[in-house]
């Protein structure tokens, strides 16, 4: 993996990059209504709405950093976006305010330090709510 930061949450650093363990997907909230002509308006209310789905195998002391994520009702995100305003460092990063949702944890290894974990879940933007 590369040293660019894709992804952080509560500026703990997550071991994902595009296609490994991270999918952003940005949507619009909008709304289409017809009129009594039958004619369509669409009115777009937000743009690039960010959803993040992420994946990762890691170890005992980050699934507990993952677990009391999950359990917040908000967590500060960082995330890569290829389009954003390049930071002093020469960052794209975004913060947003979210939410963890189908948080999910599978043992895949044990081990004598408490195991291989693979972490699933999903961010959702709280501004949006």
């Amino acid at each position: 993996m590369s040293d660019r930061i894709y992804l952080s949450i509560n500026n703990v650093v997550l071991p994902v990059e595009p296609n490994r363990g991270y999918d952003l997907d940005l949507g619009d909230s909008e709304q289409v209504v017809e009129t009594e002509a039958g004619t369509f308006i669409r009115s777009v209310y937000r743009n690039g709405i960010p959803s993040i789905n992420v994946g990762f195998w890691c170890d005992l002391e980050m699934l507990q950093q993952m677990r009391t994520f999950k359990n917040q009702t908000s967590v500060t995100v960082r995330f890569f976006d290829p389009l954003a305003t390049a930071d002093s460092q020469g960052d794209r990063l975004v913060t947003e305010l979210m939410y963890v949702t189908g948080y999910k944890e599978t043992l895949k290894a044990d081990t004598a330090e408490g195991g291989i974990w693979s972490v699933k879940f999903k961010l959702e933007d709280l501004s949006y709510v």
